[in-house]
């Protein structure tokens, strides 16, 4: 059995296709709820269960620990299993160990339904349930399969992999209780050789990435218990990320290469795109209108959108009545092949909860914080400037495993996996075919600029501009309007293991109209510079001139009217579920005995059966004049129709839940 590092092999990694099956109801606990749901099962993109990576390799960590203290039980080297699992699993500030994984994810022919299961607490030294403990938890029926991709970049650790996949039979929350029991299936198989892709001679490479896991990018030096990220991977990461997959598969002798190549930042594609001509954030000059209030009786989200136009504060405007709303932090445009409109749109991004469980026998407590992620199953385009056609083949065939898609990138906290989806060479940008004394300058990168002072600037200037290009600043050129932000840029460098000194940039995004006679020759002499600043090599300082990406009034968005979204079928219930609890009387059925009637209904398996319990308590007070009575001043007829109009039973069986949840508060506030 190996104990090699993930950086001290340079052998072709193994996969394993790894397929769970719940064999009990699982709760993969998201930390949060949502209506009368108190504990949420986490949810990939696409609304679906998902068992994340990070819970499956605690579990493998804690097989390991477990494996370890039996070898030293039975003195049978469990200091090499130590070394070995360290190897495997990675340790704390010596970095990531040779096993990277995706989540579990939901097979997708199957049906994706879930379980809500109610619980109380008992009192103490009775049966009877504790008030104010009913807790309703949402769990992944048995059944359900789930299936992920593991990769181990040592071969000679997959033995003790395997056994640790052997200890796993349960995953999720209660799995001391009997919850998430589990069985696991297994394949393995070694990453095909692969060959440099064929393409043109050609010095600008466009790169199509994939990312398989959620992605942390850290927009902060300084994260608090939630850790924003950014919505696009920075040329510096991309770039760092390519060195990392040369070193550690031993070919370090072509990180040299990195010298002669400019890596741009990976900007997010709309949902469903596989490439695009053209994809830049979106110029900070472009305003949009303010949304007029809607209709107070709806809620925010069950109200029509209408698309409102867009306007470009770098020309001319018409007056408004309030300032126009600026574009938001994480939008971008895009233009198709053969597509003259530009699509705005921001990429898909979510909070998730993570507690960081202490080991075992320490006395801390765990802890708890989120991270701001990029969904999975997120495009990313980049475009890498080579410096001639020969370095960019020397690339293509350098990185072959990658360029084919046979192996993974490590990109944001965590190293999450990415894998490349396609590759292609592009012309070089150019200028626009009409170029007047009237033009803009806008950035697709961040630029970080000096001053003569070696100071960051908060903004360019002529002077500057053209001190830049080694031109004298004509009398007339000017600068009409401009719109400029600053951000702060971070980094982390690898090999000293400490913080990069943050540097002040110009946001991508800012841009500045020039004008002035035979300004075009300024234009002409910055396309020939190609970036602004420092660290062009990693993407920074780049922009186009001339761009337009809106006419009049658009922005590429279809006019008129989104319809407006589905109603939730639960919110229905719900109001529905009020109006009728507003109908029991104050002598009406007692608490206990609405209890009662919500577990009876909950447990019905068929219609029937339903139909014997509304029965039974129609005929409640005839049956038993004492403790009956009170079933006189309970809605039965609109309660019944009602349910005639609910689809299935679990619907019925949902709004009679419902309605003893709205008659509890309804009731103790009637006591007060």
């Amino acid at each position: 059995m190996g104990s090699n590092t993930m950086s001290d092999t340079a052998t072709a990694p193994v996969f394993i296709q790894l397929s769970v099956e719940a064999l009990e109801d699982l709760h993969t606990g998201s930390g949060t709820g949502g209506g009368d749901i108190d504990a949420l099962v986490q949810r990939d993109r696409r609304r679906q269960p998902v068992i994340r990576a990070s819970h499956l390799k605690g579990l493998l960590r804690e097989a390991g620990e477990a494996l370890i203290e039996l070898d030293e039980k039975r003195n049978a080297g469990h200091e090499q299993t130590q070394q070995d699992l360290s190897a495997l699993l990675g340790t704390e500030g010596s970095g990531r160990g040779a096993l990277r994984l995706t989540s579990l994810f939901a097979s997708p022919e199957q049906d994706k339904a879930t379980l809500v299961w109610g619980s109380t607490q008992r009192v103490e030294g009775g049966r009877a349930p504790k008030p104010d403990t009913l807790r309703f938890i949402e769990y992944v029926k048995a059944g359900t399969r789930f299936e992920a991709t593991l990769r181990l970049a040592d071969a000679g650790l997959v033995p003790l992999l395997e056994r640790l996949l052997n200890r796993i039979d349960r995953f999720g929350g209660e799995r001391n209780r009997g919850g998430g029991l589990v069985k696991l299936d297994w394949q393995i198989r070694k990453a095909a050789v692969s060959q440099p892709p064929r393409l043109d001679a050609g010095r600008c490479l466009r790169l199509v990435l994939w990312n398989l896991e959620p992605l942390c990018l850290p927009a902060t030096g300084h994260p608090g218990n939630l850790i924003r990220s950014h919505s696009f991977v920075r040329g510096q990461t991309l770039r760092g990320a390519l060195m990392a997959w040369a070193i550690h598969h031993g070919r370090a002798d072509r990180v040299h290469l990195f010298e002669q190549i400019s890596v741009g930042d990976a900007l997010p594609l709309p949902e469903g795109c596989q490439g695009a001509e053209q994809v830049i954030p979106i110029p900070l000059s472009i305003l949009t209108d303010k949304p007029h209030g809607g209709d107070p009786g709806v809620p925010w989200w069950g109200a029509k959108t209408a698309e409102l136009p867009a306007f470009d504060s770098l020309g001319e405007m018409p007056e408004a009545d309030e300032k126009r709303k600026r574009p938001g932090a994480h939008e971008y445009l895009c233009r198709s092949v053969g597509v003259a409109h530009w699509q705005r749109y921001r990429p898909q991004m979510q909070v998730r909860l993570r507690n960081a469980t202490p080991k075992r026998g320490s006395t801390k407590d765990p802890q708890l914080f989120s991270l701001e992620e990029i969904a999975e199953e997120t495009c990313f385009q980049a475009e890498l400037r080579c410096a001639d056609a020969q370095v960019a083949e020397d690339f293509l065939a350098a990185f072959a495993p990658l360029i084919s898609g046979e192996d993974w990138l490590a990109i944001g906290r965590g190293g999450q996996p990415a894998r490349v989806e396609s590759v292609s060479l592009v012309p070089p940008s150019s200028l626009p075919q009409r170029l007047g004394d009237d033009w803009t300058l806008t950035l697709t990168s961040d630029a970080i600029v000096r001053g003569d002072r070696l100071g960051f600037l908060d903004n360019l200037s002529l002077e500057y501009l053209c001190h830049l290009v080694g031109i004298d600043c004509k009398s007339g050129w000017t600068i009409d309007a401009d719109v400029v932000e600053t951000e702060a840029v971070h980094g982390f460098n690898a090999v000293t293991g400490l913080t990069r000194a943050p540097a002040l940039a110009l946001r991508r995004g800012s841009c500045w109209r020039m004008t002035g006679t035979d300004s075009a020759e300024l234009a002409r002499a910055l396309f020939e510079v190609g970036s602004l600043g420092e660290r062009v090599g990693e993407g920074y300082g780049r922009f186009r001139i001339g761009l337009q990406p809106i006419a009049l009034d658009t922005s590429g968005k279809p006019s008129g009217e989104k319809d407006a979204p589905e109603p939730c079928p639960n919110e229905e219930l719900l109001a529905l579920a009020r109006e009728l609890a507003s109908r029991i009387d104050k002598a009406g059925p007692s608490l206990s005995q609405l209890q009662w009637l919500r577990s009876q209904a909950t447990a019905v398996e068929t219609e029937s059966q339903l139909e014997l319990l509304l029965s039974e308590v129609a005929r409640a007070s005839e049956r038993r004049p004492q403790g009956g009575k009170a079933w006189k001043n309970f809605p039965h007829q609109p309660l019944r129709e009602a349910l005639g109009d609910c689809r299935s039973l679990d619907e019925k069986r949902q709004l009679i839940a419902y309605l003893v949840q709205w008659r509890v508060p309804n009731a103790k506030e009637a006591r007060s």
